[in-house]
């Protein structure tokens, strides 16, 4: 077993839903000898959970996660490339290739407008950190070209988290004198993604994209798969943060 997949297990077991049903175990082994002790635990995380299923909770877990907007337009034409971080893959099934996720299409989609407006060259970053055999960046590649018409002109294809994808682009893009970059990733990501460029010596003009969202009115209160998802991602992104990857 790989150290991505040892800590993909990990992530699993830690943040929701894999967070709650283990913490209910827990509460239920509890239970066994201390039983008041034990119930309140699991009233505790079941209702933790219930709060991170409404949107409108989500989006307040996100506010500061998704704290960078988009430069001005009249900003890109100070960039030499625009990069595009990957942000994963779908399964492939016996009725679907491989291919990336919506998160990771959302990238290039944003990539793919910016690139007719400025024409510039594209780097997209990603490797196959579970042993996968296409990268990431071959996998957007794909989809640059399928959906957009358009080519890439250099793929990193071996980094494993965003501090790997800042460090091994930024070897690329020194080495062709570019040091200040377009970079395209999901709202969420962005100040992650730009604290590591920038450590890398690439400066960034940010062109965050899939900000979090809530439904209008009472919707934006009702416990939904959306909801915790986004809250999933936020507290994700907030560990990564501290942890630096």
């Amino acid at each position: 077993m790989t150290t991505t997949t040892l800590l993909a297990v990990f992530k699993a077991l830690i943040f929701p839903p894999g967070g709650v049903i283990v913490g209910l175990a827990m509460a239920t082994l509890i239970a066994r000898g201390w039983p008041r002790v034990g119930i309140t635990l699991a009233v505790m995380i079941g209702a933790a959970f219930l709060i991170l299923c409404i949107p409108r909770v989500s989006l307040w877990l996100s506010a500061p996660i998704e704290r960078i907007t988009p430069a001005a337009p009249a900003q890109w034409s100070n960039a030499g490339a625009i990069v595009v971080l990957g942000g994963g893959r779908a399964a492939a099934s016996s009725r679907s290739p491989e291919r990336i996720n919506l998160d990771s299409f959302a990238r290039v989609a944003e990539a793919a407008r910016i690139a007719r407006i400025t024409h510039l060259p594209i780097l997209l970053t990603g490797g196959a950190p579970g042993g996968e055999r296409a990268s990431e960046a071959q996998l957007m590649a794909q989809a640059l070209s399928d959906s957009f018409a358009q080519q890439p002109r250099w793929l990193e294809n071996d980094s494993r988290n965003t501090a790997e994808n800042a460090c091994y682009s930024a070897a690329i893009l020194k080495e062709r004198g570019i040091e200040t970059v377009v970079l395209v990733t999901t709202a969420f990501h962005m100040a992650r993604a730009q604290r590591d460029f920038e450590r890398a010596g690439i400066k960034v003009i940010a062109a965050p994209t899939g900000f979090s969202s809530a439904p209008p009115g009472l919707l934006g209160w009702l416990p939904s798969t959306l909801g915790l998802a986004q809250s999933q991602r936020a507290l994700h992104e907030a560990v990564g943060w501290l942890a630096g990857r």
